[in-house]
């Protein structure tokens, strides 16, 4: 099918980052994209509405308001992202009339059920009056079904740009971390496990990107741990410059407590350095231990940053460009979205 042929989709999203990559990856399938979200975009037409469920009226009257944004723009799809307060508003004002498509993205089916009947009531609504899910993980589609014991869920990610030969650059002896400032992500055991690593390698270094509200305080813990000339942060960086971060370090660490699929997982893989990843499902879909990478044994980041040496850097990154090619990028997975779209007509 060629493209402007799948007519309108009615996009519902939150409006940040996600929102973004997820439109520029299919933005060409269709004649026409109406997103709604909860703040200003300017990737998109949209209209805003607020999708607090607090106040039951104004809850109402925001489904309304959908409700009519629906019947005014008949979109051919609606594609809402995440089984939370998004899918259920959707669910409720479309009311079945339109194919829905839902993509969950890890929390809205991990964690929200589990925080009261309410919570749980929402996300299996939300999942119940979809024709189609989708979900970034097996074992996240294994949640869904704990949850409404539907069988067809589509494994699919926004993909990421596989490196080209002529990206290529000297790997340097650095281990790149690029997660948020948050507990989840535990960008503090990142630089105790570093400090230990780097004692003895003084030729390497740790930098340090991302941003949040822990950066102070780990800062001043990397002062306290790590050696003066070993380390840096670079703050937030654009997507090119991280792009660059991760085709010349050699370690790539992403430890998170929980996780989904990890777009800056994938993102470090396609460009070819070894990853440190923390014992998670999401994780072990993507890195076997000793093989294409390194996950953690009993959370020892110094053990598993030792261990990463022992890989060959070629072969590793030649083995994850392969796995990225193949389910990772982002051709690969708009060819699941697209062939989800054409089961909606």
């Amino acid at each position: 099918m060629t493209h402007h042929q799948r007519g309108k989709l009615l996009i519902i999203v939150s409006s940040g980052v996600h929102g973004r990559t997820f439109h520029s990856l299919i933005r060409h399938d269709f004649s026409d994209i109406l997103a709604i979200t909860d703040g200003p975009i300017d990737y998109c037409r949209h209209a805003t509405i607020s999708f607090g469920m607090r106040n039951p009226f104004r809850l109402w009257r925001e489904i309304r308001k959908v409700r009519a944004i629906i019947a005014d723009y008949c979109p051919d799809i609606i594609h809402v992202h995440q089984a939370n307060n998004y899918g259920y508003v959707a669910a409720v004002a479309n009311r079945k009339r339109v194919p829905l498509v839902l993509t969950t993205w890890g929390s809205d089916v991990l964690l929200l059920p589990k925080q009261g009947l309410i919570h749980r009531a929402v996300a299996c609504r939300s999942l119940r009056e979809a024709d189609f899910i989708t979900a970034d993980a097996s074992f996240m589609a294994d949640a869904i079904h704990g949850l409404v014991g539907r069988s067809d869920v589509a494994i699919a990610n926004f993909g990421v740009d596989v490196a080209a030969a002529e990206e290529a650059r000297p790997r340097e002896r650095v281990i790149y971390s690029n997660r948020l400032h948050h507990d989840l992500y535990n960008i503090d055991r990142v630089i105790a496990g570093a400090a230990r690593f780097l004692k003895p390698h003084r030729d390497w270094s740790l930098t340090i990107a991302g941003s949040g509200p822990k950066t102070e305080a780990l800062k001043a813990l990397a002062a306290s741990r790590l050696p003066a000339n070993q380390y840096r942060f670079v703050g937030f960086v654009p997507p090119e410059v991280n792009r660059g971060h991760s085709l010349a370090s050699h370690i790539y660490v992403s430890i998170p407590t929980s996780d989904g699929t990890s777009m800056s997982l994938l993102e470090a893989m396609a460009c070819g350095a070894i990853p440190v990843v923390s014992d998670l499902p999401a994780n072990r879909e993507w890195v076997r231990d000793g093989e294409n990478g390194v996950v953690l044994r009993n959370g020892n980041l110094e053990d598993a940053l030792e261990r990463s040496l022992e890989l060959d850097q070629n072969d590793v990154a030649r083995r994850n460009q392969e796995i990225i090619t193949e389910r990772g990028s982002r051709k690969a997975n708009r060819r699941v979205f697209l062939s989800i779209y054409d089961r909606c007509r």
